[in-house]
């Protein structure tokens, strides 16, 4: 499978990322992530051109990473600025990719270096907002990163499969839209009554037993969604200014054909600054995302057994038109870049 490498990909929430040397594959490419001394992040290709070893398995020297098998030394342009066993030319290097750290995060650019322009980078205004507390995660899984973002333009699911987002035996109906706007597949979840669930109980003290929910779901290619969850009484027509308000980041990158990595962030606008009510709620969402979401995905990927979903003739609902839409979206990337 192809992937769209003229974007911005997530690399690694900016407070993971240290000294000691991370290696990551993103798009089948191996790659190894460090910050050189003043604090930089760096990437540069995992492999060493010599025979190949895993220069993330070496150690730093100043700004340059080591080679574990025969030393060579690299720099963070990727040139070589050691070779203990002759000089140190300019034939010898290794692929520089380029960063740009913001909203929190490294984003690295898989295409051509001359086209990695930050102004592409992915919009999140909402961790820009001071009225929000967030908490970051991040999770491996194994499934393709179009069936993660199957999965979180299709909200329906979330009432069969997370107990601790919705109440399962909530009967109150389900309004689910979605349309183009620009660049964006925009799905809207909107449930005027329903019964209070643990996430919110944990983030609105005195909250009734029937509030109303609208969820906003926003994706643009190749694989990076922002969520806007607004919780306030039933049938409440402002949901602009809702009570509670959990904006949601879903950024993913995929490593391989099978695999992804996917970065998620929370905030809250409510109970901000209690360390004990953002450890609860990182716990639950990341319980939510790691024991339901990622085995759910990695058992239908199992069982696609290297097909294609569409290959695949897969009975199509009205829940499905915003993946369709994403999908068609990224297919027709795919074909532009490739041509």
């Amino acid at each position: 499978m192809p992937f769209i490498r003229e974007s911005w990909y997530p690399a690694s929430w900016s407070s993971s990322l240290g000294a000691e040397p991370v290696a990551r594959t993103f798009l089948g490419e191996e790659v190894v992530l460090y910050r050189d001394s003043q604090g930089t992040a760096v990437a540069l290709s995992n492999i060493c051109p010599h025979r190949f070893a895993a220069l993330a398995k070496g150690k730093l020297h100043g700004d340059a990473i080591a080679c574990p098998y025969h030393g060579l030394r690299f720099g963070p342009d990727g040139r070589c600025v050691h070779n203990p066993h002759g000089p140190a030319t300019g034939a010898i290097r290794v692929r520089s990719y380029s960063l740009v750290e913001r909203h929190g995060m490294v984003w690295i650019w898989m295409g051509q270096a001359e086209n990695a322009d930050p102004a592409k980078i992915p919009v999140l205004s909402a961790r820009e907002d001071a009225q929000f507390d967030w908490v970051e995660g991040y999770l491996h899984v194994e499934g393709n990163y179009q069936l993660v973002i199957d999965n979180l333009l299709d909200l329906t699911h979330v009432e069969f499969l997370h107990p601790f987002l919705a109440d399962p035996s909530d009967t109150f109906p389900t309004e689910v839209t979605c349309h183009e706007e620009g660049e964006q597949v925009v799905s809207q979840y909107n449930r005027p009554q329903c019964k209070r669930t643990p996430l919110v109980a944990g983030l609105w003290n005195d909250a009734p037993e029937v509030i109303s929910l609208l969820s906003v779901m926003r994706w643009q290619a190749p694989a990076n969604l922002v969520q806007r969850n607004c919780f306030d009484v039933a049938r409440h027509a402002d949901m602009a200014n809702a009570h509670v308000q959990v904006p949601f980041c879903h950024l993913l990158t995929p490593e391989t054909e099978t695999t992804t990595h996917y970065f998620w962030a929370g905030g809250r606008n409510q109970l901000q600054g209690v360390p004990a009510v953002s450890e609860g709620f990182r716990l639950g969402v990341e319980g939510a995302f790691k024991n339901e979401d990622e085995p759910m995905i990695a058992d239908i990927q199992g069982r696609m057994k290297g097909r294609e979903l569409f290959d695949m003739k897969p009975l199509l609902l009205p829940i499905d038109k915003s993946a369709v839409l994403a999908r068609r979206r990224v297919s027709a990337l795919l074909k532009a870049e490739l041509a």
